[in-house]
């Protein structure tokens, strides 16, 4: 009987996803002269229905599923209730928004900036009434449910505000005092903004959409990079339609209880981000009904030159976000320093502000990340924030230990360490240098490394037969950590 209700759960919420992302595709459908009827819709409901880490998730029983099919249904709810409010709008709008709320309270955090969207753009009074009828109806649903928590918890938001334990502990904080939510988020900004900032921008913008794509592999492998490219299309697009832009609202603000929380413990699970997956299908089925119906038409939807402003404006402020999300990792560090804080300069996706010439490609090696000097004297560039002694740990292991028993250190240009490198095949080398103080500067340092000998990638073994075999290597270099 169990598995049987559970069966029919989750039966209901993959109809309410699908139901919520045909119906979002017909309203949202805006191609300008060339729209479609509910064809992206559909397609979208497709791709949401064969993708692999969808239906992996959903048989486990977990309610992202069913958060999903909320979700998607408020978002129509509201776009529907915006070109037409009405009493039966306005009841299915506060239904809609109540039932999200009971799934998952932290949908609070889409719904008033969603509801302020209508509020904003309503006039007259009968939509001024109907609005009202839809947040009465939504407060009815919802109030019992944080009526009972406050009696019983003293606390209404508890089911948001109990997990700062969790996140806590996962930082190593064995601390069971009341915290609430916003007060934990609002104490982490005020220690370490820097890394707040790096965390929320990450959560927000790349790690919701880079997770993704890889569940079609088992059926159309092609598919998981074609889609991300069409999605990203479409979701510029949104930009400068008045639907568009509520979408992009929903789906950033959908993700903030995620943003700060996805690098804690399992806050980074891909069942979080579930429910923003179909709004990416939608915005890539849409850019190509887009591209479809120009191509029919033969002629674009807008005039060149309004094309050519808006993509030349697009890639400007994509390249100066990508500049600033690439350097944030620098300031990151810097601000560690700066606390006291022991920091890890390792190689990784956003290393090139530390590893910035004369490194190779970054190499995963089970849970070892690292670059291969490529030239006789190769730098490792990180942030000190006042001029004192530091030590600093190197992990470093020789291409060819036969051949490369020592590695000189300079720091700053000056000699601070020659290193008789061991080895050990099971781990890397870890060697403590003291940095002295007299050679420190407030700002941007270097460690630079020279090895005895280049030696050819190729007598390095198995480890380094990604690289060109005849092309002269140093050393392995897996990270620089600054010392407390």
């Amino acid at each position: 009987m169990l598995l049987a209700g559970l069966g029919l759960a989750a039966e209901h919420a993959w109809a309410q996803i699908s139901d919520g992302i045909v119906k979002i595709g017909v309203l949202n459908d805006e191609n300008g002269p060339y729209a479609a009827a509910s064809g992206p819709g559909a397609r979208a409901a497709a791709l949401m229905a064969v993708e692999y880490e969808n239906i992996s998730w959903a048989v486990d029983g977990w309610r992202d599923d069913l958060f999903t099919g909320t979700f998607l249904l408020t978002i129509w709810a509201i776009l529907r209730f915006h070109d037409r409010a009405s009493f039966g709008h306005a009841l299915v709008l506060g239904a809609a928004a109540g039932a999200a709320c009971l799934t998952r309270i932290t949908s609070l955090s889409f719904l008033v900036p969603g509801l302020l969207w209508i509020a904003a753009s309503a006039r007259g009074r009968d939509r001024i009434g109907h609005f009202a009828i839809a947040i009465v109806v939504m407060t009815a649903i919802v109030a019992p449910y944080l009526i009972s928590c406050a009696m019983s918890t003293g606390d209404a938001l508890f089911s948001i505000n109990a997990h700062t334990i969790y996140y806590r502990y996962s930082e190593g904080v064995h601390d069971s005092s009341y915290v609430s939510a916003t007060a934990y988020i609002r104490q982490k900004i005020a220690a370490h903004p820097m890394a707040m900032l790096d965390t929320g921008s990450t959560g927000l913008f790349v790690r919701p959409f880079d997770r993704n794509w890889s569940g079609f592999d088992p059926w159309l492998p092609a598919l998981g990079a074609v889609l991300p490219a069409a999605a990203l299309a479409g979701l510029t697009i949104w930009i400068f339609l008045p639907r568009g832009r509520l979408m992009l609202l929903m789906l950033l603000t959908s993700l903030v209880p995620y943003a700060f929380t996805w690098n804690l413990g399992d806050g980074g699970a891909w069942r979080f981000t579930m429910h923003v997956y179909p709004i990416y299908f939608l915005a890539a089925m849409q850019a190509c009904a887009s591209v479809w119906a120009a191509i029919r038409a033969r002629r674009a939807p807008l005039p060149m030159a309004v094309i050519a402003r808006r993509t030349a404006a697009v890639a400007a402020a994509g390249m100066v976000a990508a500049a600033g999300y690439l350097a944030l990792p620098w300031f990151v560090a810097s601000e560690a320093v700066a606390h006291g804080e022991a920091v890890t300069i390792g190689a990784g996706a956003r290393d090139r502000v530390f590893y910035r010439a004369g490194w190779s490609a970054r190499r995963i090696d089970g849970n070892v990340t690292a670059r291969v000097s490529e030239t006789e004297r190769t730098a490792v560039y990180f942030p000190l924030a006042r001029r004192r002694a530091y030590d600093v740990v190197l992990r470093v292991d020789p291409v060819r230990p036969d051949a490369q028993e020592r590695l000189t250190v300079l720091f700053n240009s000056q000699v601070v360490g020659r290193l008789r490198l061991s080895w050990n095949p099971e781990r890397v080398g870890s060697y403590r240098v003291s940095l002295p103080a007299e050679w420190v500067r407030t700002g941007g340092n270097e460690i630079v490394l020279v090895p005895e000998t280049m030696v050819e990638a190729g007598s390095g073994g198995a480890r380094y037969a990604w690289l060109d075999p005849a092309r002269k290597v140093g050393v392995r270099f897996w990270y620089l950590r600054v010392l407390e």
